[in-house]
């Protein structure tokens, strides 16, 4: 009976107040109205709801600006067009029109020209040279159809050919009863895979235990908040070949017949070789305390330089005012994610947009009275009045509790 009326205490008194780790923050200046794409640091996600609801971006006059969360592809590839240097023309009148070029490149297999609208249709012939003296055939009497765009004023065409390392070529059309075609350039499309970039998760904390009679290593992490991790990556430096099983777990509670205990509760598991580049993909977690075990089995222990660990960065997407002051706000725990109508436009967005950075983040603890506003049971009056006949309840059960005792 006392520890119920302990615990109603208690429950009475945690609707008086309540403690909430409120983190504000700062955009950087912004030079020109528009879309813009914000990064979001550690500290901003170790702060905030683990779904980002209680993240909110205020105006100079505390307006909520619209804004949508952005994850990137692991990797994306670019694309540019590298225009070769045309070294001459030559127009034969009813005849052929001769575009000699460089390639740039030791090999090469396909080009794109570039041709103002034409209405109609031309055949090429494509040839090779080492000296502009000699040339050696590389394709012979090929179609080039659909020479016209409705949009836009020219073309671009791709004219595909067997592998080639001349440092020269040349391209003839046959101009025989046909107004010549006007190739305004000639190049390449250059494509490059771009891997994104991760976020690095500083530790507070490492230690390592050998446990001999088990022939494991333990390796202690600890972080200065919780934070999402997504990859780990091991630096070895020795021994030069090892191949072992290892597993990332943290200490978690539960209730086993009434009673609470501890155990290990798994996370991740992962083959340490010296074959791969030791980096691991895992599911995604929110820890701030965490353990890797390496089974060594009759090996030597593994010498590390480096435990790294990463998450995969986010990114808000919001439409900003120049000159404007932001404000960023998070650790509202009982906000709800927003609704915002500029979501609905996420896919229409292009990638490459302006870059504002979150600075200056500052954490702090704010006391919130929670009867404001509130149900009736939550309301001063009737809380001072649980209180009291909480007190009168613990003196009627402790003179009880004498007068048994008494009587014993």
């Amino acid at each position: 009976m006392m520890k119920q009326i302990k615990y109603i205490i208690l429950i009475l008194f945690a609707n008086l107040t309540i403690a909430q780790q409120n983190t504000t923050a700062k955009l950087s200046a912004i030079h020109k109205d528009g879309l813009h794409e914000i990064n979001l640091p550690n500290e901003i996600r170790s702060f905030s709801k683990r779904n980002l609801n209680d993240f909110r971006i205020l105006d100079s006059h505390g307006k909520e600006v619209p804004y949508f969360i952005r994850k990137k592809n692991k990797t994306t590839t670019t694309n540019d067009f590298i225009e070769f240097e045309i070294i001459s023309r030559t127009v034969v009148k009813d005849t052929s029109s001769i575009i000699t070029f460089k390639n740039p490149y030791s090999t090469l297999q396909n080009m794109v020209i570039t041709v103002a609208n034409f209405a109609g249709s031309k055949t090429y012939s494509l040839s090779g040279s080492n000296d502009q003296k000699q040339w050696f055939g590389l394709v012979n009497n090929i179609r080039l159809t659909n020479l016209q765009d409705t949009k836009k004023t020219s073309i671009d065409k791709t004219i595909s050919f067997p592998l080639s390392s001349y440092p020269y070529l040349r391209i003839i059309f046959k101009e025989k009863n046909s107004q010549a075609l006007n190739v305004l350039k000639i190049g390449a499309i250059s494509s490059q895979v771009v891997h994104q970039d991760l976020q690095e998760v500083k530790i507070k904390s490492k230690s390592i235990v050998e446990i001999t009679d088990q022939k494991k290593t333990q390796i202690h992490i600890t972080f200065e908040n919780y934070e999402i991790i997504n990859h780990v990556l091991f630096q070895i430096a020795s021994p030069e070949l090892y191949n072992r099983q290892a597993r990332l777990y943290k200490i978690s509670s539960r209730e086993v017949k009434h009673k609470t205990e501890q155990y290990q509760e798994n996370l991740a598991r992962f083959n340490l070789s010296s074959s791969n580049n030791n980096i691991f993909n895992i599911s995604e977690i929110f820890e701030n305390d965490i353990y890797i075990e390496i089974d060594n089995k009759d090996d030597t222990n593994l010498s590390f330089n480096e435990i790294e660990f990463f998450q995969e960065p986010l990114y808000i997407i919001a439409l900003l005012k120049a000159n404007e002051n932001y404000i960023v706000k998070t650790g509202d725990k009982n906000l709800d994610a927003p609704q915002y109508d500029i979501s609905y436009f996420k896919n229409n967005i292009a990638n490459q947009l302006p870059k504002a950075e979150i600075i200056n983040v500052v954490q702090q603890e704010q006391i919130s009275n929670n009867i404001v506003d509130a149900s009736f049971w939550q309301k001063s009056w009737f809380m001072w009045l649980s209180i009291s006949i909480a007190g009168i309840a613990i003196l009627y059960f402790t003179m009880s509790l004498v007068k048994d005792i008494k009587k014993e």
